[in-house]
């Protein structure tokens, strides 16, 4: 839970930075069920024109995003994989909302960590980062390796829950940003990803006090294509 909650507020922290700059076009990959603060609800508060594609391999999810189409016309709930990038950008419902001429924000929020090694995560974005214009974002949070006993116990519970994918280390993570401008405060843990501009800022602050085990498992960063 504390795994989820950090993440959550990262995103919603990165999804209000990225509209407040002027990008109102986003691309949530791997966007899971509807929760509270959704990606749209967010930039919403801060782009009234904003337009969200959310993509998710599980039909169960589909179906709950039809919801969401209910909600707003510039939202699109497409079914695909994160690893065929190329049917995503291509998807009728991609190229009927998203103007690829302008930015667009891509989000890749605590889903690359299930992309195994030899599934290569990286060409995964450096498709988007192809696909995308000058002035676009990157949003990519990601299970954050240790090296304590805690941690270790931890990551055990990635391939024996979910069959595949692995916990990487800062500076893989990093690496999956390689052609983009990482933006401060680069890759730290997601409470500590700019706390001063969310409402969580009293809970998360740094100043405030030490991250928990589970908090520390989490990284989150922000990036822009020069």
């Amino acid at each position: 839970m504390a795994i989820a909650h950090a993440n959550r507020q990262n995103l919603v922290r990165a999804v209000a930075e990225i509209a407040l700059a002027g990008t109102d076009q986003f691309i949530d990959v791997g966007s899971g069920l509807p929760t509270a603060d959704n990606v749209h609800q967010v930039a919403l508060r801060h782009a009234t024109d904003a337009r969200v594609v959310y993509i998710d391999s599980d039909p169960i999810v589909l179906a709950h995003g039809r919801a969401l189409l209910e909600e707003n016309a510039r939202i699109r709930v497409i079914q695909a994989d994160v690893r065929d990038p190329r049917s995503i950008r291509e998807h009728a419902e991609t190229t009927g909302l998203i103007d690829f001429e302008r930015p667009v924000a891509v989000i890749h929020s605590a889903v690359l960590h299930h992309v195994n090694d030899d599934e290569d995560p990286g060409a995964i974005v450096r498709y988007w980062r192809e696909q995308v214009c000058s002035g676009s974002y990157f949003f990519i949070s990601h299970f954050r390796s240790g090296d304590n006993p805690e941690t270790r116990e931890a990551e055990a519970l990635l391939p024996s829950t979910f069959g595949r994918g692995r916990w990487r280390t800062d500076e893989e993570i990093r690496a999956l940003f390689d052609g983009l401008e990482l933006l401060e405060p680069g890759i730290v843990p997601c409470p500590l990803w700019r706390p001063e501009t969310g409402a969580d800022s009293g809970e998360f602050g740094a100043a405030r006090r030490e991250l928990t085990v589970w908090e520390r498992l989490i990284a989150g960063g922000l990036a822009r294509k020069p």
